[in-house]
């Protein structure tokens, strides 16, 4: 059991790192570029939401990155990524299918794509997580 243990450990550990990096890089663009991305998005620029979506992301990064790297990587843990990978992508949906934020047709785009990356990363760890012991 112990060798499937780190099987399934070492088969999500690529995809966590993954989404840590992608995340992390998603957190540093949106902290140090805020006033930039909010105008792409058409979002008032003045709001801080990007700076506070920029911080929240590298802190997701970090903690992603933290117990990826961790020896034995709990199930709990990773059902945990995937469920905030997969609010990410609800809340994207939603901001999209309503008009809750006046988006640009190019920040409409860029949260779609990003949504649909979040996704397969959620949908990776759920395939590995499925198999974990």
């Amino acid at each position: 059991m112990t060798t499937q243990m780190q099987t399934s450990n070492t088969s999500i550990r690529p995809i966590l790192y993954a989404n840590a990096i992608f995340s992390g890089i998603s957190g540093l663009i949106f902290t140090f570029s805020s006033k930039t991305i909010a105008a792409f998005l058409g979002i008032a620029s003045s709001s801080g939401i990007v700076l506070v979506l920029g911080i929240v992301l590298m802190v997701f990064a970090d903690v992603i990155y933290i117990f990826a790297k961790r020896e034995e990587i709990s199930k709990g843990f990773v059902l945990f990524a995937i469920i905030a990978d997969s609010l990410w992508v609800f809340a994207s949906i939603l901001l999209l299918l309503t008009s809750w934020v006046p988006f640009t047709a190019e920040g409409k785009w860029a949260v779609g794509i990003i949504a649909i990356i979040v996704d397969i990363f959620a949908a990776l760890q759920f395939f590995k997580w499925q198999k974990m012991k």
